[in-house]
């Protein structure tokens, strides 16, 4: 479809290049990331690059394998958070101190203190070095790099940060309701997380598990529910019939004029989900 509407991939359309992207780092499409910048899109183009969360996304929604794609466009930041979340403990030793202590410098430098939006959603108010601390330490966990983890928990971060992708909620939430991670939620347990704090949509946190196997049972701590084999296969076919139902969405031209997409003259276009 890009390549027959191939004014997509223009200068003027950058903006939603961006956004292709960042909803296929979501979705984890690596193959049409790969695709869409083999076109030579205007965003290859582009210095600096303009501003996304593609990168963001990669590391909160366990997508670290697409890093490699994503940084032919745009490079990892150099900060606690990030260098936490590719794992790489030495990078993380830069930020602190010989006697222990957290030494970012500029704090304007390390996300989220320079993402507003995401603190935002957070409700974490001003920056802090501690939310700074609390996101690296949150990115590790999710990302399964534990003794990054171990060593920012051994240095202040907050086990019980009210974090999570988008609403304040807690680590384990995250685990629990989208990722499923075993081992990262026992290694939160192991360290005291504290499992009474409530996501305001959710309640206190629980997995979304499958069929209880003695694979799975040997993770799950004790008052967990067990989901069902008819549980399971209901939310399965939900899944599918609402992928089926949105297999397309609508894109807007949006004008160059006055970026609106209501000028009689627009026009639209179907994108396949991606």
């Amino acid at each position: 479809m890009l390549q027959r509407e191939s004014w997509l991939l223009g200068d003027s359309h950058v903006g939603f290049q961006v956004g292709l992207i960042q909803r296929a780092t979501l979705r984890d499409r690596g193959a049409f990331i790969s695709t869409l910048l083999d076109l030579n899109p205007a965003l290859m183009r582009r210095r600096p690059p303009p501003e996304s969360q593609a990168i963001e996304f990669a590391f909160t929604y366990v997508k670290p394998h697409l890093i490699p794609l994503l940084t032919r466009i745009w490079p990892i930041p150099d900060d606690l958070p990030h260098a936490a979340g590719m794992g790489d403990l030495d990078r993380v030793k830069r930020w602190f101190d010989e006697s222990g202590k957290v030494a970012l410098g500029d704090l304007a430098g390390h996300f989220p203190t320079n993402r507003a939006r995401t603190r935002n959603d957070l409700q974490w108010g001003e920056s802090s070095v501690q939310q700074v601390l609390d996101t690296a330490f949150a990115w590790a966990v999710l990302n399964s790099h534990f003794a990054v983890a171990d060593f920012l928990l051994e240095r202040c971060a907050d086990i019980n940060a009210r974090w999570s992708s988008h609403e304040p909620a807690s680590i384990l939430h995250e685990l629990a309701g989208l990722h499923e991670n075993y081992e990262a939620m026992r290694f939160l347990i192991d360290r005291g997380i504290d499992m009474t704090i409530v996501d305001y949509r959710w309640g206190a946190a629980r997995p979304r598990a499958g069929p209880a196997t003695p694979r799975t049972t040997r993770r799950w701590p004790s008052g967990w529910p067990r989901r069902n084999d008819n549980e399971r296969r209901g939310r399965d076919e939900g899944i599918r019939v609402g992928q089926r139902q949105r297999r397309t969405c609508r894109v807007f031209w949006f004008m160059a004029a006055d970026m609106s997409p209501y000028r009689n003259n627009s026009r639209q276009v179907y994108v396949p989900i991606l």
